[in-house]
C-alpha cells in the first residue's frame, strides 16, 4: 500500500489576474480613443441585452397579472398563475435589472 509523502513541496497556485488593475494594455501604451469606443460599444450591448431581459421578465408579469385578473379561481395554465415565491422573485429580478443599467449608464453632467 502506497503512502502519502508528508515532505513533498506544495506547488504555488497561479493566478491569471493582473497585479495592478492599471488601465494600460498590454504593450505597456495608455488606452487609445479605439479602447474607449470599444469599451462604450461593449457597454450599449450589456444595457440592450439587459434591456431584453427586462422585457421578457415583465411580459411574465403582466401576463401573471391578466390571468389573475380573468380571475380563472383556481385554474392554472402553462405556468400561470405564479405562485407567490415566482412572483416576488421576478420582482426582485426586475429591480435588480433596472438598479444595475442605472449602475452602467455613464454620468451625464459636464
Amino acid at each position: 500500500m502506497a503512502s502519502k509523502d508528508h515532505t513533498a513541496r506544495v506547488p504555488h497556485l497561479v493566478c491569471n489576474e493582473p497585479k495592478s488593475k492599471s488601465t494600460s494594455s498590454n504593450d505597456g501604451k495608455p488606452p487609445t480613443r479605439g479602447s474607449d469606443e470599444e469599451s462604450r460599444q461593449a457597454q450599449v450591448a450589456q444595457v440592450a441585452d439587459i434591456a431584453v431581459a427586462v422585457a421578457v421578465l415583465e411580459g411574465m408579469r403582466d401576463s401573471h397579472r391578466a390571468f389573475v385578473k380573468r380571475g380563472a379561481c383556481g385554474a392554472k395554465s402553462g405556468l400561470l398563475p405564479l405562485n407567490p415565491v415566482q412572483l416576488a422573485g421576478l420582482t426582485t429580478a426586475l429591480n435588480f435589472l433596472h438598479h444595475y443599467v442605472n449602475a452602467l449608464a455613464p454620468e451625464q453632467g459636464g
